[in-house]
């Protein structure tokens, strides 16, 4: 494992008068990510920053220390050993302090891993680690990281377990701040059941892995064209967005996810084929159209959905050509009843 050379943090995981060495990993990297320079057009030189104080000129970095603006233009330093006197508990410790059964995710920040920290601390892990997956909770603590003092939340991961920061309550903004002019209005419930069968026919197990990330895949191909001395193509126009009667997009938005939901539904899950024939010969005169159109359905929906259902095309149902199918099956028996009556 490469990231186990470098430690983001090493320290000790405290739960009451449990005590146990751990290291953080970061569970994240942008190595792979695509990343730009400034260059000098003219020279095609890199533009290089030097760190420059007004009426001296250019400084080294070792004469920098931190400072905090108190007024404007005036400021009190900070020496590296003043911080060193403040150092807490949780400089070196995360304390767990409580546990919690959930957690809103506005508050979850960037991930870690947390691993034990040599043998010696991999019983007192694997208890923690066990018994936070048999409770079902989620651990909570703070640890001081990159001289910032940070929530924790941890929780199981495979063998080992996953911290996640959190962000504290002021650095989150209001949301009524930016909600607060949204009306509130009851939604049409037509509507409303027609997003909810939208919704449970795309509900499915989430797999990141299906998900790839189109943009950084477009720039690694301008690249690449430029390298080859290609020029990049005419920028696509962007198409404003279509006026929609929503009742008229959420029925063509069904219509779609029930032919992807035919596709992919398992055989014994569609109803028997030959029960809508075996009615329509015992009844010679029924509407042909009606009963394959019920056939094509998985369930019955509630009567007072049941003319949102339908799967909308063009304003045309798609049921039609169902019925077309089973139209011959439907008159057959009644070619067969004058044969019966000459052999008489």
């Amino acid at each position: 494992m490469a990231a186990a050379a470098r430690p983001y943090w090493t320290g000790f995981l405290k739960l009451s008068l449990v005590t146990i060495g751990v290291r953080l990993y970061a569970a994240t990297s942008e190595r792979d990510r695509v990343h730009f320079h400034q260059i000098h057009e003219p020279s095609g030189e890199r533009v290089r920053q030097q760190l420059v104080v007004p009426g001296i000129g250019p400084v080294e970095r070792s004469d920098i220390v931190k400072g905090y603006e108190y007024q404007k233009g005036q400021y009190v330093t900070i020496e590296p050993d003043d911080l060193k006197k403040l150092r807490l508990e949780t400089t070196d410790t995360i304390d767990i302090v409580q546990f919690v059964d959930d957690l809103d995710p506005m508050y979850f920040d960037a991930p870690y891993y947390l691993v034990p920290d040599g043998s010696v601390a991999e019983e007192g892990f694997r208890v923690i680690r066990e018994a936070l997956r048999k409770t079902g909770k989620t651990a909570v603590g703070q640890v001081v990281i990159n001289g910032r003092e940070r929530v924790m939340a941890i929780r199981p991961c495979g063998e080992g377990l996953l911290g996640n920061a959190l962000l504290f309550e002021d650095e989150i903004r209001k949301p009524e701040d930016f909600f607060g002019k949204i009306k509130h209005e009851e939604v049409d419930e037509d509507q409303l059941a027609i997003m909810e069968q939208i919704i449970a026919r795309k509900t499915r197990k989430f797999e990141p892995d299906k998900f790839v990330d189109h943009y950084q895949e477009a720039v690694r191909e301008l690249i690449a064209e430029k390298l080859h001395g290609k020029l990049p193509e005419k920028v696509p126009e962007r198409s404003s967005a279509q006026v929609i009667n929503l009742m008229d997009a959420l029925k063509k938005s069904l219509a779609e996810e029930q032919d992807t939901g035919a596709e992919e539904e398992p055989p014994a899950a569609r109803p028997a084929p030959r029960k809508a024939p075996a009615r329509a010969a015992a009844k010679p005169a029924p509407e042909p159209a009606a009963k394959p159109a019920a056939k094509g359905r998985a369930a019955a929906p509630p009567r007072s959905q049941r003319n949102l259902l339908l799967p909308v095309d063009g304003g045309r149902s798609r049921a039609a050509p169902r019925a077309a199918e089973a139209e011959p099956e439907a008159a057959a028996p009644p070619r067969e009843a004058p044969k019966r009556r000459r052999k008489a």
